[in-house]
């Protein structure tokens, strides 16, 4: 029961599913489709399955190709209480055979609504798809390039958005999905790598990572301040959205998590491992109120 879990669960990592889902959506709702019919929930189930492979491939290549994973507790990255695959091989839970077998078949399957709507709606879905399969082997190795950030944050962005568009749509307005995808990458990427590889960063360096999330950590930039810029600049950034009418007004109900942030950006300077989980939860409100704005505006 333990080994399934691991499998369904642990590997796929699903606390992301409100970043990426929420993107797939928006990208749904831009695009004007009907909720009603199949072919948007086939673009989230694709694009969600298409996640948990890889955050499955993640844990194979942090452990067989950059080693970060590899070593004593001190010396890999560390567990966190909203995602434990980091480990899993090290600790000997399970092989990285299997882990690979995972993140193959989570592929494998959502190929079946890919190929799906490629009939169905626009062939551009597969290329969306590989795309979005390919970027997990750019993120492994964006953490020695300085392109950590980018990787991920075209994962969960563009390509997501651009997704859940030609699920329901063979030409969507394609350039304003692109503008629209980038406050989700920005919470999720830019914001989110910083306190995610914070606890990551000393075992990490060590191993010649380089990226903007570590220097923080290295160079001893107030953590609190970094992701309270980003925060500034996500929310203006989406205010600009508003005003050239790609994001409905409504979407300004996010505006009521910027209090619950602001402390957790103070309680954050007194306990990193207490405050840094409900930084998660609050950031994954965002995407999802950022969506329930804009389908109820639309």
């Amino acid at each position: 029961m333990n080994k399934l879990k691991i499998h369904l669960w642990t590997l796929p990592r699903p606390f992301a599913i409100p970043f990426f889902g929420a993107s797939i959506m928006m990208g749904v709702i831009l695009a004007g489709g009907d909720l009603s019919t199949l072919y948007p929930w086939l673009g989230l189930i694709a694009g969600l399955l298409i996640m948990a492979g890889g955050h499955s491939f993640n844990s194979y290549l942090d452990y067989e190709w950059t080693g970060v994973d590899k070593g004593e507790v001190d010396q890999r990255s560390a567990e966190k209480s909203y995602t434990g695959g980091q480990s899993l091989i090290a600790q000997g839970v399970v092989s990285s055979r299997e882990v690979l077998y995972n993140a193959i078949g989570w592929y494998v399957i959502a190929l079946i609504p890919i190929i799906m709507l490629s009939v169905m709606v626009s062939p551009w879905v597969i290329l969306l798809a590989f795309l979005g399969m390919l970027v997990t082997f750019w993120y492994s190795k964006a953490k020695f390039n300085y392109t950590h950030e980018l990787a991920l944050g075209m994962g969960v962005g563009p390509i997501s958005v651009l997704l859940g568009m030609f699920s329901v749509s063979g030409s969507p307005p394609w350039v304003d999905g692109l503008i629209a995808s980038i406050p989700i990458a920005i919470i999720l990427s830019f914001l989110g790598l910083a306190l995610d590889e914070w606890p990551d960063a000393e075992a990490n360096l060590k191993k010649g990572v380089k990226s903007i999330a570590y220097k923080v950590w290295e160079y001893k930039f107030d953590l609190s301040a970094y992701l309270g810029i980003w925060f500034a600049l996500m929310y203006t950034y989406q205010v600009f959205l508003i005003t050239v009418d790609i994001f409905h007004p409504l979407t300004g109900i996010t505006f009521l998590l910027v209090p619950i942030f602001m402390g957790l950006l103070v309680m954050l300077k007194g306990s990193f491992d207490k405050f840094a989980p409900w930084f998660v939860v609050t950031g994954a409100c965002y995407p999802i109120l950022l969506v329930i704005g804009q389908a109820v505006g639309s």
